[in-house]
Formats: C-alpha cells, sequence, structure tokens
C-alpha cells in the first residue's frame, strides 16, 4: 500500500513537472514568436526586359528590394511605370525561393486592345504623389480615363494586393469592371482602370 502511494505521489509530481516544463516551452515560443513579427524580410526584385523578336533576355531595368506584401502587389499589376516609360507583365519568375523576377515588354508591344492608348496617356499623365502606397482610380468615360475620387480609397500594400484578384468592385450601389492595372513605384501608386457596369 505504501509502495502504491508513492508511486502515485512520483506519478503526480512526474505530471506536474511535466506539465510545467510545457507551459515554459509555450511560454518561450509566444515571446519568440512576437520578437519574429517584429521582424521585416526583404526579397531581391529584378525587372528584365525580354525581347519577343530575339526570344531572349535583353537586359535588367530595374532592381529592388522588397517586403513580402509589396512583392506580391508588384507581382500581380499589368503593368510598370519605371522612367517614365510603361512597362507591360510578361512573367514572374523565382529562384531559390528568394530571388524574384518580372519580365516586361515595351508597353506598345503589349499594349490591351480597346483602351490600350488611353491608358498609357493617364498613366503617363498622373502626377499626385504619396507616401505610401495607395489606389487611384481611373474611370472609363466613352473617350478618355478620368480620375475617380472615391471616399477612403487609400490601403495597406496587401490590401491593395488582395483589390489586383478582383475583376470587379462594387462603390455606392454602383458596380466598376477592373481593365487593366499599372504600378507607379515613383508616385507610391496603384493605377485601377476600370469601367461602370450593370450586372
Amino acid at each position: 500500500m505504501c509502495f502504491f502511494l508513492h508511486v502515485s505521489a512520483n506519478s503526480v509530481t512526474f505530471f506536474l513537472l511535466m506539465r510545467l516544463i510545457r507551459l515554459c516551452i509555450l511560454n518561450r515560443l509566444t515571446y519568440e514568436l512576437a520578437d519574429w513579427e517584429g521582424i521585416t524580410i526583404y526579397y531581391s526584385l529584378m525587372y528584365r526586359s525580354w525581347s519577343e523578336d530575339k526570344q531572349a533576355e535583353t537586359g535588367v531595368l530595374e532592381q529592388a528590394s522588397v517586403t513580402r506584401d509589396e512583392l506580391f502587389m508588384r507581382k500581380l499589376v499589368d503593368a510598370t511605370l519605371m522612367k517614365n516609360k510603361l512597362w507591360a507583365h510578361l512573367s514572374n519568375e523565382c529562384q531559390d525561393r528568394r530571388d524574384h523576377a518580372i519580365y516586361v515588354t515595351a508597353y506598345d508591344q503589349q499594349m490591351p486592345e480597346g483602351h490600350g492608348a488611353a491608358i498609357a496617356d493617364a498613366a503617363l499623365g498622373m502626377c499626385k504623389m504619396s507616401s505610401m502606397y495607395s489606389p487611384e482610380y481611373m474611370l472609363w468615360n466613352g473617350r478618355s480615363f478620368e480620375e475617380l475620387e472615391l471616399a477612403e480609397s487609400w490601403g495597406y500594400t496587401m490590401e491593395l494586393a488582395e483589390q489586383l484578384l478582383d475583376h470587379y468592385m462594387v462603390r455606392e450601389g454602383k458596380t466598376y469592371e477592373f481593365l487593366y492595372s499599372v504600378l507607379d513605384a515613383d508616385r507610391k501608386k496603384v493605377l485601377f482602370f476600370m469601367k461602370e457596369v450593370d450586372l
């Protein structure tokens, strides 16, 4: 009987000890995760020019170090404005899950049908700057694109990336169809070209 009580006491002590160790490990992991969330990881991103005629890369246009959210956003747009020239995206690439590339070509080589020239005119004509990435909504009026002011038309980088995944946007009872998107990194703007539709 005494032996049984001794074993039971030892079992309870062992159980409590293991539980205490487990709690200490969990607390330590929680602190480490909290510290980890404060770390921002940057990724290397290169814009590579591609020639359809030569079927080959013709050089690096620009290199940037970006956060994961910004990388996601940059890969989702249809075109990028660099050094006052518009470049259409062809494809995205990742090497060893670390080095990223976006292959681009001159916009006039991959201009979208119907609104191509109007998109270029509007993208090159905008001049408002922003301290953080924010959207500019450009609405088709039948002849050209004009800026549409919307309430709360700003967002975090990931929110912009999420919106780039959408085909439609509904605001104040009106439905807009997204036609094209352009990133202007110098102005920190994402331009959404759209038209109003009835669905």
